[in-house]
């Protein structure tokens, strides 16, 4: 592999005395994905060869990635990263040199016999992307998915730049994905079918419900490899606001269009930790269709994507139907999932979503010894300054049903522990 002194002395820079990228420093594999989402920003465009080098830019190692891609029944390669500079922004410019193409390789060959060395991880993100890509060209070629043929992205490079996408996302430690404005570019250009229009038929079709804008550069600005990566990766719900910027990295493509900046940024965000920091969403959606015992499995979902509660509320619906609102709260941070998860697991075909407040009162656990075991208490300070205590429900259900003991027998014993412990306080 021939990396530039430019490139060396970037990673050098990077990795500083730990042999680590800084931001992830305390991980096992870069950050966890729960805490951190990946912005593509495609300003110039977006294909294989740039995405992959602007997350090499960010911090991927590339000798990991030279390691993953090895590993591949593919022939032997060589990775070349070169600096280049787009209207005096540094990016790095990727290319592979490989063997000559000895067949066209169709997807069921890619994904049964290319795909199946690597982790599964990586081999289930890289599959995704081969699908969309497949899908998309056997509805434009009227054919079986499993007998397209892939001609420029079943060259080696191509597969290349998908599986080494796939891993450095890994690497990051799977953060959510997220895409800004994709730009297309204008006119024709030649394929093994004859010319076609650009954007190709492939690329527009995944990009279906994406914001794109359409530029008059004339050129391939966004490749089917790269509207294949959105397709299958990116998150459709709305951005999370409020994020910590934590690095970013830049990767051109080969050509040049004048002034036109032909390169993509990749942007690493993490959420803010402290929860009183990030902002608080409402997410609602009323629901005339849904099976009453399908609830249950329902509020589960929501609950694991991340919302802090989910309740019910009756009402009267159109054309006088009973109906129920689904209400659920969460951190910024979990909009995206919790939005996912009500779209998902109701029936409801859509959602609504706003921005709240909520005040909430200082607490602390503490845990209280009865003559049936310990019993955790949950305290809250009022305004005043005063403490209230109550018991926590699962510890005295399980007491209940250990000892036989009714709720309320329980409840009355630890009423009267946590008087006497008060009035010790007071008087001491």
């Amino acid at each position: 592999m021939h990396e530039s002194p430019i490139c060396e002395q970037y990673f050098l820079m990077c990795l500083g005395k730990t042999g680590r990228f800084p931001l992830l420093e305390g991980t096992s594999r870069g950050v966890h994905k729960a805490m951190a989402i990946l912005m593509i920003d495609p300003v110039g465009g977006i294909s294989g060869d740039m995405l992959l080098a602007s997350l090499i830019h960010l911090g991927c190692p590339a000798d990991y990635l030279k390691k993953i891609l090895e590993e591949l029944p593919m022939g032997t390669f060589d990775l070349k990263l070169t600096p280049e500079s787009i209207n005096g922004i540094g990016c790095i410019g990727l290319s592979f040199e490989t063997g000559p193409l000895d067949h066209e390789r169709t997807f069921s060959h890619i994904r049964d016999d290319i795909l199946t060395t690597l982790p599964s991880s990586i081999r289930d993100r890289a599959t995704a992307i081969f699908t969309a890509l497949a899908e998309v060209e056997a509805d434009v070629h009227g054919t079986q998915v499993d007998e397209v043929h892939f001609h420029e992205v079943g060259a080696m490079d191509s597969i290349f730049d998908i599986v080494g996408i796939s891993a450095a996302l890994e690497w990051f430690g799977s953060p959510e994905l997220y895409v800004r404005t994709i730009p297309l570019g204008s006119g024709t250009v030649q394929s093994r079918h004859g010319r076609i229009p650009v954007p190709a038929p492939a690329t527009i079709r995944l990009l279906e419900g994406m914001k794109v804008t359409f530029t008059p550069i004339e050129g391939e600005l966004t490749t089917p490899t790269g509207a294949a990566v959105i397709k299958a990766l990116c998150s459709n719900s709305p951005t999370p606001p409020d994020l910590v910027v934590k690095a970013v990295g830049y990767g051109c493509g080969q050509k040049r269009y004048g002034g036109w900046p032909n390169f993509c940024r990749t942007i690493l965000c993490e959420y803010s930790e402290e929860e009183h920091l990030s902002p608080m969403y409402a997410v609602e959606a009323d629901i005339d269709d849904m099976r009453p015992e399908d609830f249950e499995a329902a509020f589960a979902r929501i609950t694991e994507a991340g919302a802090l509660d989910v309740s019910l509320t009756h009402k009267i619906m159109k054309r006088g139907r009973p109906g129920v609102g689904v209400h659920a709260f969460c951190y910024a941070h979990c909009l995206h999932r919790v939005l996912d998860a009500v779209l998902c697991y109701t029936t409801s075909i859509g959602a609504r979503y706003y921005p709240i407040q909520r005040s909430v009162l200082h607490r602390r656990e503490s845990t209280l010894a009865t003559r049936f075991g310990t019993v955790r208490i949950k305290e809250v300070e009022t305004p005043q300054g005063d403490w209230r205590a109550k018991p926590e429900y699962r510890d005295l259900h399980e007491i209940s049903m250990k000892h036989n003991v009714p709720l309320s027998e329980l409840r009355t014993e630890i009423d009267a522990l946590l008087a006497q412990i008060e009035e010790e306080k007071h008087e001491a």
